[in-house]
């Protein structure tokens, strides 16, 4: 197999925009970025142009696939920089700006359809996501996810980064709801353990359970509970090991205040009370966040057995988390964010950046 051919099959087929494969683009300087787009696309063609691989098969399959893909990225790279609209869009008229959305989707969860898109600012152009509800029944729901998001940035903080932005909201033609939120450029944690067959190293899944204790400490604090963490829903991105918890579809704000209950039951993921309906708690994020982490390393998410390459004192802690008692489980988001930082520092030493590549 020819190894440059592979990387670039493989770039291409886990870009997400035009700009994962010709850089940022904006509707300034378009005469050097057209050129730019135009030397990306030769020099990746002068290696994935099929038919230099007419004698071998599969070669010839993955460099057909490749040059299909740059294609379809090019136009839209061309479009964005010129500004102008696509057949493949339709576009959304807000009062502060016009979002361009992609009309095939992204992907598909079980309440809504996803879809990329971007908009135009002072010459950028910027990534967005488009949910738009499947049945309008569900629409009390994707308003409670735009409630919970805005009362989440109403008090900016370290942990904002973790959390999506909400930029417009809006009514299709056949009344279904639509939230617009900020691209995120990551991999949810199914994608991580697809990468991962075996698992992710235990120095690897470390950062990412920092990360969630940390966003999920300011949560709790603010009476809010996630109510549905599972792999789809955490997000990891490499390059500066960043992570944002999405789809807070589910989410409760101040539950013994207003009673309200669990909305959903993911039975690998929630922890018993969400089955027995009782009252909401951080614990009971913390439980699924456990779960997430077991998931990732490529352990048992039934019997919560991890691989024998994680550390045992890494293991009882991650265990901790997933007690089927409540009051006898984690409880404390920040406190546990504390007690790994410890741990870490005592099994490895002084933490310093570590490359994980997807």
């Amino acid at each position: 197999m020819n190894e440059e051919l592979a990387k670039i099959h493989g770039e291409l087929i886990s870009a997400r925009r035009p700009e994962d494969i010709f850089g940022q683009l904006s509707s300034g300087n378009v005469e050097s970025q057209l050129e730019r787009i135009k030397e990306i696309y030769i020099r990746l063609t002068r290696t994935i142009f099929p038919d230099h691989y007419r004698g071998n098969t599969e070669e010839f399959d993955m460099a057909s696939k490749a040059l299909e893909i740059l294609n379809v990225f090019r136009e839209k790279a061309v479009r964005r920089v010129n500004g102008e609209a696509s057949d493949a869009e339709f576009i959304i008229k807000k009062s502060q700006r016009e979002y361009h959305i992609d009309l095939a989707p992204i992907a598909e969860g079980d309440l809504s359809i996803i879809f990329g898109g971007y908009y135009s600012d002072s010459g950028n152009n910027k990534d967005v996501i488009v949910k738009i509800i499947k049945d309008p029944s569900d629409a009390d729901l994707m308003r409670n996810e735009a409630k919970i998001i805005r009362i989440l940035q109403t008090e900016p903080g370290n942990q904002s980064k973790h959390l999506p932005i909400l930029l417009d909201q809006f009514r299709t033609t056949d009344r279904k709801i639509g939230l617009i939120l900020d691209y995120f450029d990551g991999y949810d944690l199914y994608s991580v353990r697809e990468k991962y067959k075996d698992g992710i190293d235990q120095k690897d899944m470390v950062w990412m359970l920092n990360r969630s204790l940390s966003l999920l400490g300011r949560v709790h604090i603010n009476g809010t509970v996630h109510g549905n963490v599972d792999p789809s829903h955490f997000m990891v991105r490499p390059r500066d090991h960043n992570m944002r918890m999405i789809d807070w579809s589910y989410g409760i704000v101040n539950s013994s205040m207003t009673g309200d209950g669990f909305k959903v039951f993911n039975k690998d993921f929630s922890p018993p009370e969400v089955k027995e309906r009782k009252m909401p708690i951080p614990a009971s994020d913390l439980y699924s966040v456990g779960k997430c982490m077991i998931y990732v390393l490529g352990g048992d998410i039934k019997t919560n057995i991890m691989p024998n390459s994680v550390d045992k004192e890494l293991q009882r802690f991650i265990q901790f988390f997933v007690r089927e008692s409540p009051i006898q489980r984690a409880q404390d988001a920040w406190e546990m964010r504390s007690q790994l930082i410890k741990l870490i520092e005592r099994l490895w030493g002084p933490r310093k950046f570590r490359e994980f590549r997807m």
